[in-house]
C-alpha cells in the first residue's frame, strides 16, 4: 500500500476547523510538465469512515498508476480533525472545497516550478483534477458549486483567512516537493507536530524553514492569522505568495481594493468581491467520481432529502449535483449494495445518462456497498482506469 508523501493539517475554508490531509505522490512526478491531481473523499465519519478506509486507499492506489497526485482527508469529526460531523452536511461542503483549494493551487504550483526547471518555454498544460466521493463522501462532492466559483473564492481570499492559509500551504509543499524530487525518501519518525524524515529536526525546537515538509502549525505568522469570518485585511500578502497566473488575476484584485479604499466606498468589500466573482477563471480540466452514490431513501438518515440523489426525473442530486452533467463523470455501483437497490441505482444512472452523453455508469455484478467480495475491487479499479486514462478537453 502507497504511504503519502505528505501529512499534514489545514484550516476548514469557513469555520477554520481543523481538517487531517495527505498527498500522495505517483512514481512519475516530475517527468512530466503536466499535473494531474485527484481528492477523495470518504464515507460517514459516524460508521467509521475516514481516509483510512479501505476503499479510499484502493482508489488512491489505482489513481497513482496513472500519474495523479492523490489528496485524502478526513471531513470534521473523522480521524483526528476536528469538529463533529454536522446534520445538514453545509460544514463538510466546506471541507471538501478547501481541498480542492489546496489541490488546485498545488497542482499549479508544482506545473509551474517543474516547467521552470526543464527550462521549458512552452505554455504548460492546464493541471487535470478529479473530485471523488465514495458512499457519504459522494452525497457531498454532489453538493460542490462549480469548480469556476471555487477557484474565484479562492482568488477572493484575505491575508489572514483560511483560503489565504490553503493557498501558502500549497505553495510550500510544492516548493518543498521540488527540492526534494532527486532525492530519495527518508524514513520518518514522529514528533509533536507531526511525522518529520529522520534527519531532519522537529520544527516544534527550531526555527529553520528547510525541513523536508512543513507539518501541522500554519504557514502565517500568528500576529496575522485572523480568523475567516473577522478578517477584513489587504490581498497584498497573498498575491506575493501566489505562483504564476493566479497571482497576476489576484494583483488585479489587490488593486481594485486600493482604489476602492481611497474612495472610501462604505460597500467597497461587496464591491471587491464582485470583482472577484466577474473575471476570468484559469482553466482546469475536470472529471468526477461516484463510488456507492448513497441515494434514497438510507441517504435521508444521514442528510436532509433535497441533498440528496433520487431515481425521478430531473439533473441528478435535485439542485445540486448539475456538475456531473455538465463535465466527464463517472458512477460506479453494485448490484448488491446493501443500502440501495440496483434497480434505484439504474434507474437513477440511466436518467442521468440521458441528459448528459458525459455521464458514464456502471453496475459490479456482486459487488456490495463496502467492494469487500471476491473480484469486485479489481472490477471498480480496472473501470476507474479507463475512466481517467482518457484526456478531458476544456471548453
Amino acid at each position: 500500500m502507497a504511504e503519502p508523501t505528505y501529512s499534514f493539517t489545514i484550516p476548514s475554508i469557513t469555520d477554520d476547523t481543523r481538517l487531517d490531509c495527505r498527498i500522495y505522490h505517483p512514481n512519475s512526478l516530475g517527468a512530466t510538465t503536466s499535473v494531474r491531481a485527484a481528492v477523495i473523499a470518504h464515507p460517514y465519519a459516524p460508521l467509521g469512515g475516514s481516509y483510512d478506509d479501505a476503499v479510499v486507499l484502493s482508489i488512491v492506489e489505482t489513481l497513482l498508476q496513472q500519474d495523479y497526485i492523490a489528496f485524502t482527508f478526513n471531513f470534521r469529526g473523522a480521524g483526528n480533525s476536528e469538529g463533529k460531523t454536522s446534520w445538514s452536511g453545509k460544514p463538510e461542503t466546506e471541507d471538501y472545497i478547501s481541498l480542492v483549494g489546496l489541490a488546485m493551487h498545488y497542482a499549479e504550483q508544482l506545473s509551474t516550478l517543474i516547467n521552470q526547471g526543464t527550462g521549458s518555454t512552452e505554455q504548460s498544460i492546464p493541471p487535470s483534477i478529479l473530485l471523488a466521493g465514495y458512499s457519504y463522501g459522494s452525497l457531498v462532492l454532489a453538493r460542490l458549486p462549480f469548480i469556476d466559483d471555487i477557484v474565484k473564492r479562492f482568488r477572493a481570499a484575505t491575508i489572514g483567512t483560511a483560503a489565504a492559509e490553503i493557498i501558502l500551504r500549497a505553495r510550500t509543499l510544492a516548493k518543498q516537493n521540488i527540492t526534494s524530487l532527486d532525492a530519495k525518501p527518508q524514513p520518518l519518525h514522529n514528533t509533536p507536530r507531526g511525522r518529520f524524515p529522520a534527519t531532519e529536526s522537529d520544527p516544534s525546537t527550531t526555527r529553520s524553514r528547510d525541513l523536508l515538509v512543513v507539518m501541522g502549525g500554519e504557514e502565517t505568522d500568528s500576529s496575522e492569522r485572523r480568523r475567516s469570518r473577522d478578517s477584513r485585511r489587504s490581498v497584498d500578502k497573498v498575491v506575493r505568495e501566489l505562483p504564476g497566473r493566479i497571482k497576476m488575476h489576484a494583483k488585479q484584485l489587490s488593486d481594485s481594493d486600493r482604489k476602492l479604499h481611497r474612495q472610501k466606498d462604505r460597500h467597497g468589500e461587496s464591491a471587491m468581491r464582485e470583482k472577484a466573482r466577474s473575471s476570468s477563471s484559469p482553466a482546469l480540466n475536470v472529471k468526477y467520481l461516484l463510488i456507492s452514490p448513497v441515494i434514497l431513501p438510507f441517504s435521508s438518515t444521514i442528510c436532509p432529502p433535497s441533498f440528496v440523489p433520487t431515481s425521478r426525473a430531473g439533473p441528478a442530486y435535485g439542485s445540486a449535483g448539475s456538475q456531473f452533467l455538465r463535465h466527464p463523470t463517472l458512477a460506479v455501483f453494485g448490484t448488491r449494495d446493501s443500502f440501495t437497490s440496483s434497480k434505484r441505482f439504474r434507474t437513477w444512472a440511466e436518467k442521468q445518462s440521458t441528459l448528459s452523453s458525459s455521464f458514464l455508469w456502471q453496475s459490479v455484478d456482486g459487488a456490495g456497498h463496502f467492494w469487500s467480495e471476491k473480484g469486485v475491487m479489481q472490477v471498480l479499479q480496472e473501470r476507474i482506469t479507463r475512466f481517467v486514462s482518457k484526456e478531458v478537453v476544456v471548453e
